[in-house]
């Protein structure tokens, strides 16, 4: 969600002053709830009056009049002021020096230490009416985001919940066997946009499909390998792990170890043991998005 939509949806502006590449803005809305789920900068809300719940990445942020809260607007969130009445100033940052994962949905008190400084600011460059020259504007920018990032350097004492995509690929290592898997199944058992499970994956230069895939020939391999399994035939090793035809296995195999699924078997299933064969160097490629 961007600044503009950020300021858009609360309801009644109060003011906005652009700092650079910083965006201040102060809102009074009513109660109301509002999710996002796409391209956004980072904002730094600074509860003045009313509440504020913060839902995003796993966590639950509740601020109270005088309390900071941080929200990346370029993942999936939900918000709700809760009280009748509320105004928050919000600072629309670009960036967020350090590491703002571990710091979204999480509440800092701005009433005194570098909250207070923080929030000390972020007011008074709300209230000035001054007209900067363009290079001021940049460098109360620069302030604004030198300040945050020392705040959001002081790391949460609480437990950082396990990062989301572990638990994606956990699940979808479980569901290896079901050759309907999709994308979209994926996305709704971790309640999040099928959107932003792709995002997951491209931070990681992967593709989710091409992931599964390589996962799934990975077992493949290693069941061929497998002295123990050599009465089950090829194609059903290929189905047991998602590839319920036959040509689609033996080419999607060959592609990625340069070998056909029998012939891998015939040199594979005669050396002096399952552990050999399954120590093979080769490797599924993992294809990059």
């Amino acid at each position: 969600m961007d600044a503009e939509t950020w300021t858009r949806e609360l309801g009644k502006p109060g003011s906005t002053r652009e700092l650079g590449a910083v965006r201040l803005s102060a809102v009074r809305c009513p109660a109301l709830s509002l999710t996002g789920d796409g391209g956004g900068p980072y904002h730094l809300a600074l509860l003045l009056a009313g509440e504020l719940v913060v839902d995003q990445e796993g966590r639950t942020a509740r601020a109270g009049r005088g309390d900071l809260v941080l929200l990346d607007g370029g993942r999936p969130f939900r918000l709700a002021f809760t009280a009748p009445r509320n105004t928050v100033v919000t600072a629309h940052l670009p960036v967020v020096p350090g590491a703002p994962a571990q710091c979204v949905a999480r509440t800092f008190n701005g009433r005194d230490g570098l909250g207070g400084l923080v929030a000390g600011l972020l007011t008074g460059l709300t209230r000035d009416t001054t007209p900067y020259r363009p290079d001021e504007e940049r460098r109360l920018g620069s302030a604004v985001l030198e300040l945050t990032g020392a705040l959001l350097d002081l790391r949460p004492s609480e437990p950082v919940p396990e990062p989301l995509l572990p638990r994606i690929q956990a699940y979808v290592l479980q569901h290896l066997g079901d050759g309907r898997l999709t994308p979209d199944d994926v996305a709704a058992a971790h309640h999040i946009s099928t959107r932003y499970l792709h995002r997951l994956f491209q931070r990681q230069g992967l593709t989710v499909a091409a992931w599964i895939k390589a996962q799934r020939l990975e077992r493949c391999r290693r069941d061929l390998a497998d002295q123990r399994l050599a009465h089950l035939p090829v194609c059903a090793i290929g189905a047991r792990w998602g590839f319920p035809q036959p040509a689609d296995f033996s080419r999607a195999f060959r592609t990625a170890y340069g070998i056909a699924p029998t012939a891998f078997r015939v040199r594979s299933v005669p050396t002096n043991s399952a552990r050999a064969a399954n120590d093979s160097p080769l490797a599924a490629q993992q294809t990059h998005g």
